[in-house]
């Protein structure tokens, strides 16, 4: 795993000078300098540009690396956005698990290369060309809007499969909550407060706003979060399609923090007098965040839980995102004629406790 975070290093670091160049220029627009540019937006910012007509041109670079162009309308203006993509790094994200909680794609931290790179440059843009500041989130998010919709399983063959935002790029698009995914990275870049909104069948984000916003809003934190589509085109901050007004909705903050993957492997040697128990433990972090002081305990249980037979905790340890630590805890001893099961519990400095128990076994 050590090896495959330093290849995803090894691209970024190759790729980060000339990864992307982003312009937005107007539907008439033949010239090429800044100063063209700059007076045909002028010219056109009363321009009725229908805002369903979005493009993804693909083209081959070199063997191995493509370059994606997204091209989309918005406030009058059309935009483009050129990204360098590598087919290997590509693999690496396809590579890892999906087991992880949706905000943990959104905040992992081996992209934040693309989603800073794209967000400093719609900031600096939208003031460069004099867009409102209410309408900035409206620009990212229409750049989402304009990407392909595709079903997890048309996509993949999975009935879920999340993706990282360098995949969703990757890919031309993705669904709601690839896009949603997304939307949140390169928002909360910015230094928007935003949430992941989750239904029983869709996904969207929230955007903290002044509680006098119209629209659709939850609250949490005593904070209100206006409800902010990242499919189809032209939704506004607070509009809700109206098939989901009446579904519930989950709020799911984003933040860096470690969560663990937890699995085990056990022999056990046993004779009339005892047994003997090896309990190999694999601890994987799939968080976004360093998981600090970890600990590994193991333990034989009794039947009666407030017994044990045996325990041993492991030293702590540091345990970065995407890394693996291995632990053996090996004679573990039952008395013979007793019933046992293993248990393997992790604890951490800044981790919520994961725990995982095997079936019961009778010496």
């Amino acid at each position: 795993m050590k090896a495959r975070i330093k290849l995803i290093f090894l691209f970024l670091l190759v790729y980060l000078v000339g990864v992307y160049f982003f312009w937005p220029f107007s539907e008439e627009s033949g010239d090429s300098g800044d100063k063209g540019i700059q007076n045909n937006l002028q010219g056109a910012a009363d321009e009725n540009i229908e805002p369903s007509s979005s493009l993804v041109v693909e083209e081959a670079v070199s063997p191995g690396k493509s370059s994606r162009t997204y091209s989309w309308n918005y406030e009058g203006y059309r935009w483009s956005l050129s990204l360098l993509l590598d087919d290997k790094l590509y693999d690496a994200y396809k590579s890892r698990t999906r087991k992880r909680e949706y905000d943990l794609f959104a905040s992992d931290p081996y992209d934040d290369w693309l989603i800073k790179n794209i967000a400093d440059t719609l900031l600096s843009l939208s003031k460069e060309y004099g867009l409102e500041e209410n309408k900035v989130p409206g620009l990212c998010v229409s750049f989402i809007q304009s990407l392909n919709y595709t079903s997890d399983f048309a996509s993949s063959g999975y009935d879920q499969y999340p993706r990282f935002p360098y995949e969703t790029l990757y890919d031309n698009g993705g669904d709601c909550e690839d896009t949603s995914i997304l939307s949140v990275a390169i928002l909360q870049e910015m230094g928007y407060d935003v949430v992941l909104l989750e239904l029983p069948e869709h996904m969207a984000l929230g955007i903290k706003c002044d509680p006098e916003t119209e629209g659709r809003s939850f609250e949490y934190k005593n904070n209100h979060y206006y409800y902010l589509e990242t499919t189809g085109s032209n939704w506004q901050i607070g509009e809700m399609p109206e098939e989901y007004k009446s579904e519930p909705v989950q709020v799911i903050p984003v933040y860096r923090r470690p969560l663990v993957n937890l699995d085990f492997s056990a022999q056990c040697e046993y004779s009339n007098k005892g047994g003997w128990v090896d309990v190999n433990v694999t601890l994987r972090n799939v968080g976004s965040e360093m998981a600090e002081n970890t600990t590994i305990y193991v333990a034989l249980q009794a039947d009666d839980e407030s017994v044990i037979w045996d325990q041993v905790e492991s030293d702590p340890v540091d345990v970065e995102p995407e890394e693996a630590y291995q632990f053996t805890a090996t004679g573990l001893r039952v008395p013979g004629g007793k019933t046992f099961r293993v248990y393997v519990r992790a604890l951490g400095e800044n981790l919520f406790t994961e725990e995982i128990i095997s079936e019961w076994v009778s010496i």
